[in-house]
């Protein structure tokens, strides 16, 4: 994976981790959502994850014009997974307010 695809995947992270953006949808979740969301840090842990994979697909192919390779998933999951303590911890702040 080319090394500025990796760092805007990073730069979605942090985007979705500032504290406006956490907030904001944890307020929307906890508006229309609330019937059936019962753990609202795990949704806005898959809030993150899904913003972010997102990102990528829509990236890849809009630059190269085809799906990501098994590589380029892997590598999104090793970002992930490296990030993960950072975002359940952000998430959690924001959830347990």
């Amino acid at each position: 994976m080319e090394t500025q695809l990796k760092e805007n995947i990073e730069h979605t992270i942090d985007n979705a981790l500032e504290e406006t953006v956490l907030d904001n949808a944890y307020r929307m979740f906890k508006t229309a959502l609330s019937p059936t969301v019962r753990n609202f840090e795990d949704a806005l842990f898959g809030y993150v994850i899904g913003r972010t994979l997102e990102f990528t697909y829509q990236t890849i192919e809009l630059i190269y014009g085809r799906d990501p390779t098994l590589e380029e998933t892997g590598e999104v999951g090793r970002i992930l997974q490296r990030r993960a303590s950072e975002i359940k911890s952000k998430v959690k702040t924001i959830a347990n307010r």
